[in-house]
């Protein structure tokens, strides 16, 4: 059976307009399964100056495994109906932000 350990929050109180962060630290009851296909992607950051020319680009791969079994999902609802974004999810620890 699935079970919650902790809720913590970066900071007591919030101002409109700052992030908040929730990490929640947690026992499956459904772990992810391995396997999977990595697919390696390419991310390009590029710098464009005043003007609209280009003055720099950098590229670095990274990889993504699609296909492994999900496991249980974890997600944040709270009373004043924010939108909550998983930031990360290691399987026992899963962090979400939202906006004050």
């Amino acid at each position: 059976m699935s079970s919650i350990q902790s809720i913590t929050f970066d900071q007591p109180s919030y101002t409109p307009g700052q992030v908040i962060t929730l990490t929640v630290n947690y026992t499956a009851d459904t772990p992810a399964a391995g396997g999977g296909t990595p697919q390696v992607l390419t991310a390009t950051v590029v710098i464009t100056d005043s003007t609209g020319v280009q003055t720099a680009s950098a590229s670095a791969p990274f990889t993504v495994t699609t296909g492994g079994a999900p496991g249980d999902v974890v997600s944040v609802t709270d009373t004043g109906n924010h939108t909550w974004a998983q930031q990360s999810d290691s399987g026992s620890v899963a962090v979400f932000t939202t906006m004050a």
